[in-house]
């Protein structure tokens, strides 16, 4: 039976093949790092230097990373699905009911106003 694992981006043959994305390269350099930095081969430990690097990369995220899972864009995120679901609802329900839409917006308002009334009152 033959093995057609390498055609797979994921497959373990195709990352050692350096297929694929770019953590194979990331990590023969590392290998490279860690081998020349030994004072010599017979003192190099591959297991050592396999636990440091999934160490290291444990600890290190991607820059797009960090963003996709900061406070702010999460809040960002949520605001514009908000936005984006109110302005699609909102022709649609005050269409049909204009008086009860138009009281919801109202009262919603105020409760904003209010909390932003209270906010304030307590800073000072």
């Amino acid at each position: 039976m033959r093995d057609f694992a390498y055609l797979f981006k994921d497959s373990a043959a195709s990352w050692l093949d350096g297929r694929g994305d770019a953590r194979f390269q990331r990590y023969e350099r590392f290998y490279r790092a860690s081998r020349a930095a030994a004072p010599s081969l017979a003192e190099f430990d591959l297991e050592t230097s396999n636990e440091q690097y999934a160490t290291i990369c444990r600890r290190t995220r991607s820059r797009v990373v960090e963003a996709l899972d900061s406070k702010a864009f999460k809040h960002l995120a949520l605001s514009l699905t908000l936005l984006w679901g109110g302005s699609s609802l909102l022709p649609v329900v005050g269409h049909s009911e204009p008086v009860a839409t138009g009281a919801v917006l109202l009262g919603a308002f105020m409760i904003l106003r209010a909390k932003r009334w209270r906010g304030r009152s307590r800073r000072a």
